[in-house]
């Protein structure tokens, strides 16, 4: 819920598909996948901690809160429409080519001399896409936004290539290049994340090295019985909010 405190990043349509037809970004929390969301907490296929602990199991990555983070972080831009992907090639010469059935642009594709030297993503084509967004981000003065392929989403079929982009001053819409897996045919659903987009503030820093402590406070703390994730939690962790 907005209330005066909140930093607001603003989601403004970029053009008619926008206006009436496309959905704007989403706060990641509500674009989790299945695979997220059917793990249990525990090893043993139990939430309950002391089912875990009577039946001898171990905590699952569903309880790491960082990688939580992560993956709630900020806002996913989603895939506005359906496209196919088809090999023009040969089936030793992997050519992606995107199709879609609505009349804007969902992507278009760039020839090799604009990547250079750059590397490709190991499996992943040569072929040089561009997702073109149908929003301006706009946040405000001093926030930029970190814009990169949605967080542990290992399993989608092509990789966004992420960068940041002071969004308190530029005007424009994003085209965001991407690469296709090798060998990859099929379709990607409306509503699948493209990217994630990270507001935050930027600031100037400097590193400083510090000599190592004697005890730590795990060690001063050698009492507590509890797992590491719930001590992170319940000492360490602050809520993040988007919405």
């Amino acid at each position: 819920m907005f209330n005066k405190n909140n930093k607001k990043i603003i989601f403004e349509e970029g053009n008619f598909a926008a206006k009436y037809l496309i959905d704007p970004p989403k706060s990641a929390t509500n674009s989790m996948p299945d695979w997220f969301k059917k793990q249990r907490l525990f090893s043993t296929g139990s939430n309950d901690e002391l089912e875990m602990v009577k039946e001898g199991g171990v905590a699952t990555y569903k309880r790491c809160i960082p990688l939580t983070d992560s993956m709630t972080a900020g806002y996913n831009i989603l895939l506005p429409a359906t496209i196919y992907i088809i090999n023009v090639g040969t089936k030793d010469n992997y050519i992606p080519q995107i199709k879609w059935q609505v009349e804007w642009s969902i992507c278009d594709t760039r020839g090799p001399e604009v990547l250079g030297n750059y590397p490709i993503p190991t499996g992943h084509s040569s072929s040089f896409f561009r997702w073109m967004i149908d929003w301006k981000i706009i946040t405000p003065n001093d926030y930029s936004i970190w814009v990169t392929h949605p967080s542990h989403r290992y399993d989608l079929p092509f990789t966004t290539i992420n960068g940041f982009v002071d969004s308190d001053l530029h005007p424009n819409k994003l085209l965001l290049p991407f690469f296709v897996k090798d060998g990859f045919e099929g379709k990607i659903d409306a509503g699948t994340p493209i990217a994630q987009v990270i507001p935050f503030k930027r600031d100037f820093w400097e590193s400083k090295r510090a000599p190592l402590k004697e005890e730590t406070e795990l060690i001063k703390n050698n009492n507590i019985k509890i797992l590491f994730t719930q001590v992170y939690k319940k000492r360490y962790w602050s809520k993040k909010r988007y919405i």
